[in-house]
């Protein structure tokens, strides 16, 4: 048996490589370490070719710096992928090398410990309970005390770890509206699309959960499934199809488009800079969020380059400028907990093309949370707001959710989250 388990696919990177260099330019990650997507699958191969146990092998990749740079250090932007003439699949790699690094003991635990969202508590979870935050209410597919299950439900709603815990004024908002446009039918699907795990290397618990979802979802009866967030959308529409579920999978943005939805109130004044989402490859994911918005205009610049801006006028208001940029937010592929500096780095090179006075909207709510990070240490004159926020009232309230996320470590709770998460 291999001592690595991802070598299959290594092979097929190594076989089908033809080391051109465009992923290595167009990827800060490669650029640093010096690698293509075929140098990291066949270092993986070259490490495992000369060891002859585990512990040997695990010394080999951990002593090679460039090949621990260029795994570690992947946001998952797919922005190699988008250059290579071969049409590699990078997540598939990177995913399988994660999953190798954890197997061989390379991910240390303080990096993904509080984000095993497969199990009762993580930071979202733990969360939500010590602040009294939860929708048992709006879960109607399942049976609690007082509530029978219901029937006849046609549409689940998934919200998302971020949103579902550090926004629940606007969750609960988004839901109602979802519920009275599905004529008072929907329920919530109350989990995770387990992104934080495959980022661990834990790629197997990652599509269990996203197959656990799936059951839930069989269960309720619903035909369709409204996503907020691209990410959870792509996961959830890949477990259904495997599974043959014949449930269709919708962002919340198209969704609502589709039924007619006017946002509540006005937008904001300046430029509009869309932060598209890592998830949106193909970029329909933004489109659907530029037309529940009211947003017309110029499309994307394209995906040739890590980070990009495209600016435009919007047809249907002469005098609103829409700007849309790509590249990760910096906190895809848990980077944070390999390199903190990273992160900051990308979240700012991010927020540069926002000019002054101008919104910058992210369709992820994690891009959401981590841009307001960033803001929080490194303040810019610029508003940084989630879709959902432009479309509905209540709004997230960061610096109040900052200030429950330290308090958490800090109070009574401190000595419990410190164990569970050791």
């Amino acid at each position: 048996m291999a001592l690595l388990e991802g070598s299959d696919a290594y092979w097929r990177f190594a076989g089908t490589c033809t080391q051109c260099g465009h992923c290595t330019g167009a990827c800060e990650s490669l650029t640093a370490a010096g690698m293509s997507l075929g140098d990291i699958a066949k270092a993986l191969l070259d490490a495992q070719r000369a060891s002859s146990t585990k512990e040997e092998l695990a010394y080999a990749i951990a002593t090679n710096g460039q090949l621990v740079q260029a795994v570690r250090g992947c946001f998952f932007c797919t922005s190699c992928k988008n250059t290579c003439f071969a049409h590699n699949d990078v997540c598939d790699l990177i995913y399988r090398a994660r999953v190798d690094f954890q197997n061989l003991g390379l991910i240390p635990r303080e990096a993904w410990s509080s984000v095993l969202v497969d199990q009762e508590w993580d930071i979202f979870t733990a969360y939500r309970a010590i602040h009294g935050i939860g929708y048992v209410d709006l879960v109607r597919h399942k049976a609690y005390e007082g509530h029978e299950v219901e029937t006849g439900l046609t549409t689940a709603f998934f919200p998302g770890c971020s949103l579902a815990a550090y926004g629940p004024e606007l969750c609960r908002e988004i839901f109602d509206e979802v519920d009275r446009l599905a004529d008072g039918r929907a329920t919530m699907i109350d989990s995770c699309c387990g992104s934080s795990l495959k980022s661990a290397g834990f790629f197997d618990r990652a599509e269990a959960l996203c197959d656990r979802n799936a059951d839930e979802l069989a269960a309720a009866g619903a035909r369709e499934l409204v996503c907020v967030c691209p990410g959870c959308a792509n996961d959830m529409r890949k477990a259904l199809a495997a599974r043959g579920l014949n449930v269709k999978v919708e962002l919340l943005a198209g969704w609502l488009a589709e039924r007619g939805f006017a946002p509540k109130h006005p937008l904001p004044e300046g430029t509009i800079c869309l932060s598209k989402s890592c998830q949106d490859r193909d970029g329909s994911y933004v489109d659907e969020v530029r037309a529940v918005l009211g947003l017309a205009g110029s499309a994307d610049a394209g995906e040739g380059a890590a980070d990009g801006a495209d600016a435009g006028t919007d047809a249907a208001a002469p005098a609103r400028e829409v700007v849309i940029y790509r590249g990760c937010c910096g906190a895809g592929g848990a980077v944070s907990a390999f390199d903190p500096a990273r992160q900051a780095e990308q979240a700012d090179g991010k927020l540069s093309f926002a000019p002054d006075g101008s919104t910058v909207v992210s369709m992820c709510p994690t891009c959401t949370y981590t841009y307001a990070y960033r803001l929080m240490e490194a303040p810019r004159a610029v508003t940084n707001k989630h879709y959902c926020e432009l479309l509905f009232d209540s709004q997230f309230d960061w610096d109040k959710t900052f200030a429950q996320l330290g308090g958490m470590w800090s109070g009574e709770y401190g000595p419990w989250l410190a164990q569970v998460f050791a």
